[in-house]
């Protein structure tokens, strides 16, 4: 075991257990691994994709309970983008209930999986990763990770891209998942762990740990930019700006700003109240013409 990997071990004890009840999920992918027939793989991926979705609630008079604790459960509505009446009908379907004893069985990643799955059953958009690779995940654990906005975030700043903002929304790609599912299957290597002979809940704490770390890193970001903020704005207040719009402090606050997710326009109205400076009409008639001169320059 490596430091690294104690680190996530240990951070997957915050794991929001209440919102993502770690027991039911243990027991739904038991459900989906011994379902004999189409109706039941539907049923408990449907409320597999319910429990991704933050629905599943711990319920002493809950209509569902898990196999092991008889734990009570209840499942609210699942987003229709999640999960919905189409859903079902695909998922409870005999071609998908022969499709998915091929992936249940599966013994390597195979990233073409991903487009198969979207190419014969069109369930969510060509380019969604997270919900599919979800569906994929609950087939077979042991091969296909589960990929979210803060598992990829700190993968992106453990090992991919460290230099990427914390406060970014990331959205993964199927070429990026790849490379997480890689560096997954390292990340196990170093605890001592195989994807195939380990238990789930040992994969899990991985998922867990790798989870939090990616909430705190965001909400530290967030802190930061807060206080920052708060600092320029005092800064402002008590002492004239001497920077210009050819400053490099505004060229790269508002390309900052404007890949925090704003528009080219908005960010360039943002930089310049935060910097005091008083903008030339062509800013703001124009933005998409400065932010290309500043790529040309090298600042992007």
């Amino acid at each position: 075991m490596t430091l690294l990997t104690a680190l996530i071990q240990n951070l997957a004890a915050d794991f929001d257990d209440k919102k993502y009840p770690s027991d039911v999920y243990l027991h739904l992918l038991e459900e989906v691994r011994t379902a004999n027939t189409r109706l039941q793989l539907g049923e408990a991926l449907a409320q597999a994709l319910a429990w991704k979705d933050g629905k599943i609630r711990r319920d002493p008079a809950g209509p569902h309970s898990v196999s092991t604790s008889g734990t009570r459960y209840r499942a609210e509505q699942t987003r229709p983008n999640t999960f919905c009446e189409r859903h079902r009908q695909v998922l409870c379907s005999e071609e998908f209930f022969t499709w998915a004893a091929r992936i249940r069985a599966m013994q390597h990643f195979d990233v073409a999986v991903i487009r198969d799955l979207e190419r014969k059953f069109q369930l969510w958009s060509e380019t969604a990763v997270v919900i599919p690779v979800f569906l994929l995940h609950c087939l077979r654990p042991q091969v296909f990770p589960i990929v979210d906005r803060w598992v990829l975030l700190a993968y992106n700043l453990l090992e991919a891209n460290p230099n990427v903002s914390p406060e970014a929304r990331l959205q993964a790609s199927i070429e990026e998942y790849a490379g997480y599912q890689s560096w997954w299957l390292r990340l196990l290597a170093e605890a001592g762990l195989g994807p195939l002979s380990a238990q789930i809940n040992q994969l899990k704490v991985i998922d867990e740990g790798l989870w939090v770390f990616g909430k705190r890193a965001a909400a530290f970001a967030k802190d930061v930019a807060t206080a920052s903020n708060g600092v320029e704005e005092s800064v402002s207040q008590h002492a004239p700006s001497m920077l210009g719009t050819d400053s490099k402090e505004f060229r790269q606050r508002a390309i900052a700003i404007r890949n925090s997710g704003k528009t080219q326009s908005q960010a360039i109205k943002d930089a310049a109240a935060e910097l005091g400076i008083e903008l030339k009409p062509s800013y703001s008639k124009y933005p998409g013409s400065h932010f290309e001169r500043w790529r040309k320059q090298g600042f992007e």
